[in-house]
């Protein structure tokens, strides 16, 4: 079976739906979201029905759980910050009540998935390097984990003689699963590896591999509704040029 996997939407609703269009031509199976639907973009609300309309697997990021609750927002910059704070004025209460409720981690046979680590869950701590990676391989009970947080595509091997333990994915070919790894598709909604171009992944459980897609989407219009909302230019232009 095919499982695609993608997450930081982050309000952008171009994005979302150009990868969901990518997801069907490749007749995925099942779809999985990483977390972070919220945050960020100017379209909170569209991307948060599109996933519930889906009613696929999904994780709660930081900015779902911020976006849902008065809580503090000592960990977020400042444009983060004042990003969250419109969209609490856009979710209604269903929609906040939603994203409370949802899991910090969802189990299955052979994969995990996370939006930030394993090791502490509801702190969402990044992985970007060896040691974040070791604590996180810790913590597995499953061969795979499929985490977010960090919007660069990015995987882990615990383990796996002469290769790096951590490294930015390769997109042309598909990567073979072996022994246990911690795998990031990337962002939908705002990437930050330096393309603009929305990701996700699909984990192929039949040949066990995982292929990194990138999909081209509207970034001008996105960023456009960015600025009209009123949200911070920074925010737009991150998305312009994929940082």
């Amino acid at each position: 079976m095919k499982h695609a996997l993608f997450g930081d939407i982050h309000g952008n609703s171009d994005a979302l739906t150009a990868v969901l269009s990518d997801i069907q031509s490749r007749h995925s199976d099942n779809i999985y979201c990483l977390g972070d639907i919220v945050g960020y973009g100017a379209e909170p609300r569209e991307c948060l029905g599109r996933i519930r309309d889906l009613a696929c697997p999904t994780v709660a990021g930081n900015h779902d759980i911020a976006g849902a609750a008065n809580v503090p927002l000592d960990d977020f910059n400042e444009y983060a910050r004042k990003a969250i704070y419109w969209t609490r004025q856009q979710l209604t209460d269903e929609d906040r009540a939603w994203l409370s409720e949802l899991p910090f981690v969802i189990h299955y046979e052979v994969f995990s998935m996370v939006h930030s680590s394993l090791s502490h869950p509801e702190a969402f701590p990044y992985i970007l390097s060896d040691a974040d990676a070791d604590r996180c391989f810790a913590r597995m009970e499953t061969p795979l984990c499929f985490i977010a947080h960090s919007h660069v595509p990015l995987a882990f091997f615990d383990a796996v003689p002469g290769r790096p333990a951590g490294h930015q994915v390769d997109f042309t070919d598909p990567m073979a699963v072996r022994g246990k790894m911690i795998v990031n598709p990337g962002s939908v909604g705002q990437p930050r590896d330096g393309a603009p171009q929305a990701a996700y992944c699909i984990y192929d459980d039949t040949t066990q591999h995982i292929t990194f897609r990138r999909v081209e989407y509207d970034v001008a219009e996105a960023a456009r509704k960015v600025r009209a909302a009123g949200l911070p230019e920074l925010l737009a232009w991150r998305l312009e040029i994929g940082r």
